[in-house]
């Protein structure tokens, strides 16, 4: 028998690991769980704990490799004896171009069944944006300086391991096969481009053809008996070439997200987005994405409550968009067909006085997404417009904190400044921009795809029941002038965005982007 004392603890022990097991019970009840953790969470900073789930949540959710893993289990890849590796010219341009060439650059050594050199991205000129080549390293910058390499390693890694991944071509040094590349441009691999709403683009019709056409490429440039492995193959810069519907919607949503902006950007972006909701009042919840925001489904605007603060019928509380104003320099030089500023803010402005002509009026922040600065003319413009219609305006260096607009004017260059722009963008009510951006084609369908506004990113369905792209119909007008109705020159409309304007290089990015 036990003596008094050894019962005593025995039973003190017992009670001890009951308790706990019944803990552990109870934290694994989502309700238990999530009432532990809220009480863990008001313990913290409120600025931080903001901060903190912003960089733990994207808008979509949790990244999702199924789709992903499935594609590469279904291609045929070349034996490390007989390696092909693919690497692709830098990229030049903003975010738009820059992250859609990457996942061209991606998707293709999926196709091919290649080895991957990571992408790598060109710096402009910091004395002169219009000149995307200003660099003079010829090989590029590394992909951490938009994106982040660890996260998309580690899910090509998990999700298609069957791909063998090389940071830099330097770590190839002692192979001299691979000094001279076999060049390759996803336009030779096809016979003709698509016609699309009657235009005809250059986007691949049919990928299944890719493969068999790059063989006889392979084959004719690189005969066999000649041939020296391992082969590297490099990719043209092609933005928008591949059918980015064509591996289904699921694939579409999911594949873009491989690339996910760089970490000291987005800390920028969730403290400026902190900033703006606590001066402004506007109701933002940073773990909020997929399937948690107000007004859910995939409707055509009839839910009475937007996304972040946005109240569609009655306009109370504080209302929160974002413009994305393309004019700056770089666009004219490069003569990409963008409407001046008189056309893009007659779009803009029509929306804003709609809202205010339906009483929807005061208290409304437009988040001005730009790479101007704060004092340049079309800016000024902008707020005092704005300001007659009842709506403030801020840019990114007015919700910023004096040290990080130090930061953002002294160790990031424009292109990397306008990440903050996208990734708080990406949660305002409501977001208009121009159909010839491909950084508001990214946000507009990758936000469709989120809120449920633009039913699959668009491809799910068209026109006003479903929300999304509209296309290029023949009845729209083309050239601009102010008797137009704006809300007619549209090619991407949902509960949470809009598109202006009508162009046909618009059709192709559509149909070529990974949001």
């Amino acid at each position: 028998m036990l003596d008094s004392s050894r019962l005593f603890r025995t039973l003190k022990y017992l009670i001890i690991v009951l308790l706990f097991l019944f803990a552990v019970h109870l934290l694994n009840r989502p309700s238990y769980r999530e009432k532990y953790t809220e009480i863990l969470r008001s313990f913290k900073d409120e600025k931080r704990l903001f901060v903190d789930d912003f960089l733990e949540n994207e808008i979509d959710g949790r990244f999702d490799g199924r789709e992903l893993a499935k594609l590469c289990r279904s291609k045929k890849w070349h034996p490390e004896n007989r390696a092909v590796i693919l690497s692709c010219q830098p990229m030049p341009g903003g975010i738009g171009e820059v992250k859609n060439g990457h996942l061209h650059c991606i998707r293709f050594a999926i196709e091919i069944g290649a080895q991957l050199v990571l992408p790598r991205i060109t710096r402009r000129s910091p004395a002169d944006i219009s000149n995307l080549y200003g660099e003079q390293q010829a090989k590029g910058q590394p992909l951490d300086y938009m994106f982040q390499s660890q996260h998309l390693l580690t899910a090509l890694n998990t999700h298609c391991p069957q791909m063998k991944v090389h940071a830099s071509l330097d770590d190839l040094y002692d192979r001299p096969s691979l000094l001279k590349p076999l060049p390759v441009s996803l336009n030779m691999l096809t016979d003709q481009f698509a016609n699309i709403d009657n235009e005809l683009v250059p986007v691949i019709p049919d990928p299944a053809t890719a493969r068999r056409k790059f063989d006889e490429v392979y084959d004719r440039e690189l005969p066999l008996e000649g041939r020296r492995y391992p082969v590297r193959v490099e990719l043209q810069t092609t933005p928008f070439v591949w059918p980015a519907a064509a591996d289904g919607d699921e694939f579409r949503r999911d594949f873009g997200r491989l690339l996910r902006v760089r970490e000291d950007v987005r800390m920028l972006a969730a403290s400026g987005l902190y900033n703006l909701a606590k001066r402004f009042g506007v109701p933002h919840d940073p773990r909020r994405g997929i399937g948690h925001h107000e007004g859910g489904g995939s409707g055509s605007g009839s839910g009475k409550h937007g996304r972040n603060g946005t109240d569609t019928s009655t306009g109370t509380g504080t209302m929160f968009l974002g413009v994305h104003l393309r004019t700056e320099k770089d666009v004219w030089y490069r003569e990409l067909g963008f409407p001046d500023y008189e056309a893009q803010t007659f779009y803009f402005f029509n929306h804003l006085e709609s809202l205010a002509g339906d009483g929807l009026g005061g208290g409304r922040v437009v988040y001005l997404a730009t790479g101007l600065l704060p004092g340049d003319d079309d800016v000024r413009k902008f707020r005092a417009r704005a300001a007659e219609l009842g709506a403030t305006v801020v840019t990114k260096r007015d919700v910023l904190g004096p040290g990080e607009v130090a930061m953002l004017n002294n160790h990031l260059t424009w292109d990397q400044r306008a990440l903050v722009d996208y990734e708080i963008m990406l949660r305002v009510g409501f977001m208009m921009g121009v159909v010839e951006s491909s950084f508001a084609w990214n946000l507009a369908m990758r936000r469709g795809n989120v809120y449920g506004g633009g039913g699959g990113g668009g491809v799910g369905g068209v026109g006003p029941e479903y929300g999304g792209y509209i296309g290029f119909s023949e009845e729209k007008p083309w050239d601009f002038n102010t008797s137009l109705d704006p809300e007619m020159v549209v090619m991407w409309r949902d509960r949470y965005t809009t598109l202006y304007g009508r162009a046909s290089r618009a059709v192709a990015m559509f149909n070529g982007i990974w949001p």
